[in-house]
């Protein structure tokens, strides 16, 4: 297969994950792919996108990094009375956003792995 390398912004505590990209309205997010959201144990969480301004697309993936399922995901703006739940296919230990569809790009899709290497980047 073919290896890429990308950075991205990391949504690991629960305060975290609960702001990931709410209000940013840079489609470029600041240099990065999109956003890491890492969870301790697989969940079965679904996402939304209150007070998102961007179109956003999500990759969930299993402990081995493998795509369990993904989704486009509309903007719920501030003032909504109701936003969607994208919920996940099945148990998922983390989950990528990246502005509506970047995940091939990424190269993530049906049959890819992500492994989340570090320290990080800048």
């Amino acid at each position: 297969g073919t290896v890429r390398t990308w950075c991205l912004l990391l949504a690991r505590t629960e305060a975290q994950r609960e702001r990931g990209l709410m209000e940013v309205d840079d489609p470029g997010l600041g240099g990065h792919a999109g956003m890491l959201f890492t969870f301790d144990d697989d969940v079965l969480v679904g996402f939304w996108m209150r007070d998102t301004v961007l179109p956003l697309s999500i990759a969930y993936l299993d402990a081995a990094g493998a795509t369990v399922s993904t989704a486009d995901m509309a903007p719920c703006p501030s003032g909504s009375a109701t936003c969607p739940t994208y919920a996940p296919a099945g148990r998922y230990r983390s989950a990528i956003e990246v502005p509506q569809g970047r995940l091939g790009d990424l190269g993530i899709g049906p049959g890819s792995r992500v492994e989340v290497v570090g320290p990080g980047c800048t």
